[in-house]
């Protein structure tokens, strides 16, 4: 997966971090543009922040605001309509749910060229491969599907969809760390953390980079994260 700043992810480079806000949370722009400024400094890649849950007025502010913090803004799409009017307003990449998906909607976000990262849902390893092929028919930007994780038991998930060929990833709410370095371990390149306090998430992100430099595979590897 390549996001639209040029950042790939994967196994061969450093975990893709992403905080998550709360769109509740952010009751004017200010603090809107407060959550993308907190990510940056914290040293993440991304950050969720609802969209389209948050005013369309605010999109423009929001996007340029990343592009100067280097940080990626995932954009929620919900539909045909806002993947066309989020890919406008220059969307980095797209955050597309499985429970609303349809694979029309995965195939117009993927004619965009911009990256799409899912939550996994409930969905099947049949589905969940019929998305992935659907991904790499249309688009260049790629696929991260995200586990969530809510024990270690979760975790023998991400065995089940490394053959899907696309980047994986977890997510949980914890601001313990040590699941997160299990995936890692067991190949995933995306962490996803949610209403996680900025101090902690820089811990939390480096042990994840620190996770990801020990093992074998990656010893001599060029860092390339924020």
């Amino acid at each position: 997966m390549q996001v639209d700043q040029g950042r790939e992810v994967g196994a061969s480079h450093p975990p893709f971090i992403i905080t998550t806000r709360d769109a509740r949370e952010l009751t004017k722009l200010a603090d809107a543009l407060a959550a993308i400024d907190v990510a940056a400094n914290s040293r993440c890649d991304a950050v969720k922040l609802g969209l389209p849950h948050v005013p369309w007025a605010w999109c423009t502010s929001l996007f340029q605001r990343a592009d100067e913090r280097g940080v990626v803004l995932l954009a929620r799409a919900e539909d045909e309509e806002a993947v066309e009017r989020l890919d406008w307003l220059g969307a980095h990449a797209y955050d597309i749910p499985f429970q609303i998906c349809d694979l029309e909607l995965v195939a117009r976000a993927a004619r965009t060229g911009k990256a799409i990262v899912m939550a996994v849902g409930t969905a099947s390893i049949l589905e969940l491969a019929e998305i992935a092929e659907i991904v790499k028919r249309n688009g260049t930007g790629g696929l991260a599907l995200m586990v969530p994780i809510h024990d270690d038991e979760d975790l023998l998930k991400i065995d089940a969809l490394q053959h899907l060929g696309v980047s994986i990833g977890v997510s949980d709410a914890s601001p313990d760390p040590r699941r997160a370095l299990a995936a890692i371990a067991r190949g995933a390149s995306v962490v996803e953390k949610r209403r996680v306090a900025p101090a902690v998430m820089t811990d939390v992100i480096r042990h994840c980079e620190l996770a990801w430099s020990s093992l074998a595979t990656n010893v001599g590897t060029t860092w390339a994260t924020n």
